[in-house]
């Protein structure tokens, strides 16, 4: 079992292989964890880490 937010897109891209997905449309309770999670990913694309050997 997963639970993911995915856009239009992928779930166009997923095709077939979501066995189940369930819309929601407008849903003003996600609002805050969204904006964390751009916060969180914007973070990490201004500090990427450097690989390592």
């Amino acid at each position: 079992m997963a639970v993911a937010l995915l856009t239009e897109r992928d779930i166009e891209r997923y095709g077939n292989a979501l066995s189940r997905c369930y819309r929601i449309d407008d849903c003003s309770e996600f609002d805050s964890l969204l904006r964390r999670i751009d916060k969180a990913e914007a973070a990490i694309q201004a500090h990427p880490r450097e690989p390592t050997s």
